[in-house]
């Protein structure tokens, strides 16, 4: 009598990540450098709600990410600044005392008290055609630093969804190999007592076992990258990242990337605008260095309290006085040639950003579409028939119609198989969060409270 081994099935549902995530304990927190001082972990990351709003996701990013914390601190600098750009020079407040004598006085025999002079003035400088392109300059840097935030928020959203789809795609895939790992090794331990029974042969056992050696490999290999995708994981989300309930449906239901408004999105994107801007404050400077060839007025208003009245002086006078630098050498050509040149760098930084990302989306669409078309005829026609192919191996095996080898070899495709949809699905997946970046999809931080 032929003992039927068990079929190698393909994993159904998320069972089979459960069944992997059984076999590996979850990190602790201390593992991943998280714990606090007082050693409590963080509040973990849900990865099933986070994957599948991104909003939610934005939120716990823009709470939690030390980026974001820190994009958010220049932005409130860069405003800080702008304040600060159109206030008035601080006056100047002087004093003097003169007509100390030394030696005799004239007339003689007068006091220190009766020849000394005090003086005390007060000064203001008033900018002429300064303060308007200063200010001007100072906002429109106050705005792209807001953007700036959102750049990074979006950046990081970009991150912690990739990390969370590769955690999820590992820990799939560790349940195809986990189901296998676990047939394999209850179909060798059946194919041994038919060893002992000579019903199989010593090569075909050994055969076996080389397969059951194969899949452990991968098995520890898929391991030891599920547990540092867990790391990652940690590290873009700041906090350990809970994989309870996720499943390959938490990497396929981000929307389709609209891209038939792309050039619209492309030129409103925050990075874009962010550039403009800056390119914008550059020709203000521009204007702010060539303006230093109006001299700024000075003026000073002065009071004396003069004690050597016996020298007709009067007592009490005011002095008026208005001082011009003139502006000979130095009225700021060569920082105005310097701030023009940087606005041309910065317009051309921005058009190459652009061109870049039009590239961008053209590969990324059509790396899309035949992505979608790969899935397609995997679950279509080349699964279906590999599983066909398997059943009728294992029919035949058992029936005397088919060598090990071959059953060997189906059952080998049939994974490979399976994992491939797998990784195609989880490339799919890092298309479309490329897409959403690269679109500027994804929630950005209010521009002007960032």
């Amino acid at each position: 009598m032929v003992t039927r081994s068990p079929t190698w099935r393909t994993p159904r549902s998320p069972a089979a990540f459960f069944c992997a995530l059984a076999l590996l304990a979850p990190l602790p927190a201390k593992a991943l450098g998280l714990a606090g001082e007082d050693g409590a972990a963080p509040r973990s990351a849900p990865a099933h709600r986070l994957l599948r709003d991104n909003k939610s996701l934005s939120a716990w990013l823009s709470e939690r990410s030390p980026d974001v914390r820190a994009a958010r601190a220049e932005a409130h600098q860069a405003q800080a600044e702008a304040r600060g750009a159109r206030l008035f020079q601080n006056p100047v407040l002087d004093a003097s005392l003169s007509d100390v004598p030394l030696g005799k006085t004239n007339p003689p025999g007068l006091s220190f008290g009766g020849t000394a002079i005090y003086g005390v003035g007060l000064s203001q400088t008033f900018e002429l055609g300064k303060r308007g392109p200063r200010g001007a300059a100072a906002d429109l840097r106050a705005r792209a630093a807001g953007l700036e935030t959102s750049i990074t928020l979006a950046e990081r959203v970009t991150i912690a969804r990739d990390a969370l789809g590769r955690a999820v795609h590992l820990g799939l895939r560790l349940g195809v190999l986990a189901e296998s790992l676990a047939d394999a090794e209850h179909a060798a331990a059946i194919e041994h007592t038919r060893l002992e029974q000579k019903a199989l042969s010593g090569m075909d056992y050994d055969r076996l076992l080389l397969d059951l050696a194969n899949l452990r490999a991968d098995f520890a290999r898929d391991q030891a990258e599920y547990t540092a995708a867990r790391a990652d994981c940690a590290a873009a989300l700041a906090a350990e990242c809970d994989l309870t309930g996720t499943s390959e449906d938490d990497i396929l239901l981000l929307a389709p990337a609209d891209a038939t408004h792309a050039e619209e999105r492309l030129t409103g994107r925050a990075d874009v605008r962010s550039l403009g801007l800056q390119a914008a404050a550059a020709e203000h400077d521009a204007t702010l260095a060539s303006n230093r060839a109006i001299p700024d007025v000075t003026l000073r208003v002065g009071y004396t309290h003069d004690q050597f009245i016996a020298s007709g002086d009067n007592a009490n006078t005011l002095a008026f006085s208005l001082a011009l630098p003139i502006p000979i050498f130095d009225h700021g050509q060569h920082d105005a040639a310097r701030a023009k040149e940087h606005a041309i760098e910065l317009g051309a930084e921005r058009q190459a950003l652009l061109e870049e990302a039009r590239a961008g989306v053209r590969g990324l669409l059509s790396r899309k579409a035949a992505l979608v078309n790969n899935i397609e005829v995997l679950e279509r026609e080349t699964l279906p028939r590999s599983s066909g192919v398997l059943s009728s191996a294992e029919r035949a095996f058992h029936e005397g119609g088919a060598s090990l080898t071959d059953l060997l070899l189906a059952r080998r495709n049939h994974i490979a198989l399976s994992l491939t949809r797998l990784d195609e699905r989880f490339e799919l997946f890092q298309v479309q969060n490329e897409l959403y970046r690269v679109l500027g999809l994804y929630p950005a931080a209010s521009e002007g409270k960032p």
